[in-house]
């Protein structure tokens, strides 16, 4: 069992100093039990950021109800990411599928501006983050979680695009509006890991059960970007993938 005080001293340990800018991603079940659960999380990582930092983390929803910042539950992100935004004071983004949380000084930027047509691009929360000079911390999670390599195909204008259809509410109608998005498996986001090590860019250590890895959004970006001018593809599966096989599929548009 981690108490709030191993948390503390575990998270400056791998890096994260008062004042970051941190985009967190997680997973409660591979760390293990927290005496405290996963507000203890949150409130160890507000602690160590103080007044001048800021942190983040993903709140992404299924995209099948109408989105609601105040009352949509987030999907697949995690028991720590759905706390966090119902916290007082955290502020959501209001992209209806691709939204992010964030509490502490630069939280109203991050997520005051997020443009439907990017989801993940330079003015969305996490590309807000990247300019912030932000840090990344995969919380018992690994690069296949890593929303800042969607970020570097966007930068990069990725050929693999795509629509989803969201449901929207416009004065009490109900519309649908196509977004687009990079879709992939995201399983060879984790060729960013032996990137990072080379480059001497990633802190990775055991916190509770599980491994931990931390980073700037920029080393992220500078060595996803690097892959992504030889070959758009870089991080489509080869093998018998349906999803990266429909995404080699996908024609730009115009």
């Amino acid at each position: 069992m981690l108490t709030k005080n191993q948390l503390v001293e575990d998270f400056k340990r791998i890096g994260i100093k008062e004042g970051m800018v941190l985009v967190v991603h997680s997973s409660l079940r591979n760390i293990g039990y927290i005496k405290g659960g996963p507000e203890e999380v949150i409130e160890s990582l507000i602690e160590i950021l103080g007044d001048e930092g800021t942190l983040v983390m993903p709140s992404m929803t299924s995209g099948e109800d109408i989105f609601d910042p105040r009352t949509t539950p987030t999907d697949g992100m995690g028991i720590v990411a759905e706390t966090f935004w119902r916290l007082p004071g955290v502020l959501r983004s209001i992209h209806p599928n691709s939204a992010f949380a964030a509490y502490g000084k630069y939280a109203h930027e991050i997520v005051a501006e997020h443009p439907i047509d990017q989801p993940e691009g330079i003015n969305s929360p996490i590309g807000k983050v990247f300019q912030l000079d932000g840090r990344i911390l995969l919380l018992g999670v690994s690069h296949d979680s890593n929303t800042t390599i969607h970020l570097a195909e966007s930068l990069n204008d990725v050929p693999y695009r795509t629509f989803s259809t969201i449901l929207l509410s416009n004065n009490g109608q109900i519309k649908k509006v196509e977004v687009p998005i990079i879709n992939h498996c995201c399983q060879n986001f984790k060729k960013v890991e032996p990137l990072l090590k080379e480059k001497g860019c990633l802190t990775i250590q055991k916190i509770g059960n599980g491994m931990s890895q931390f980073m700037k959004a920029s080393d992220v970006v500078d060595v996803a970007s690097v892959q992504l001018k030889k070959n758009p593809y870089y991080f489509l599966c080869v093998d018998d993938c349906e999803e990266c096989t429909e995404a080699r599929g996908y024609v730009p548009t115009k």
